[in-house]
């Protein structure tokens, strides 16, 4: 019971790469995939429903500090925006542009190979999208690579003779 919960603690914290953790403290496979994908699933929930409280008690607070009649024309004021947007980076342009080309399933399904299952959670939360059509697609995918983790780590210690 306690490599259960170790392995649980460890998919919370690491999401998928948690996997060889579950397999190296002798769980079965079956039941080191089930430990690490309810780990994921508490910090899929947890950062999301984070982030959206964050995001929107930023965007309140951004929309109270913005004067109304005063400041520079709109133009200006426009072009300053988008400067100071925190998503401009080298990850949020790639994380928006996965958005743009493949929509919220894509982004779920890719989002946690190429950002991790916090980061993708936080970048969607930022972007935007639906809470939870994003949970739904980003479970499907930390599921999907979790799997492939699964095969590919049984594969090494078979290969290496490691049990």
């Amino acid at each position: 019971m306690l490599n259960f919960a170790l392995a649980v603690l460890a998919g919370f914290a690491l999401g998928t790469p948690a996997v060889p953790f579950g397999l190296s403290i002798p769980l079965p496979p079956p039941v080191a995939l089930v430990a690490v994908l309810l780990g994921a699933a508490g910090c899929l929930l947890s950062a999301v429903f984070a982030a959206g409280w964050l995001r929107t008690r930023w965007l309140l607070w951004r929309s109270k500090r913005r004067p109304v009649t005063a400041g520079p024309p709109p133009e200006n004021r426009r072009n300053r925006r988008n400067r100071r947007n925190r998503l401009d980076g080298p990850t949020g342009r790639r994380a928006r542009r996965l958005v743009n080309r493949y929509g919220v399933i894509g982004f779920g399904i890719i989002g946690p190979a190429l950002f991790g299952t916090w980061g993708s959670a936080m970048l969607g939360t930022a972007l935007g999208l639906p809470r939870w059509r994003l949970i739904g697609w980003l479970m499907a995918g930390v599921t999907l690579w979790c799997t492939v983790m699964l095969l590919a780590s049984e594969a090494v210690i078979d290969a290496f003779g490691l049990r």
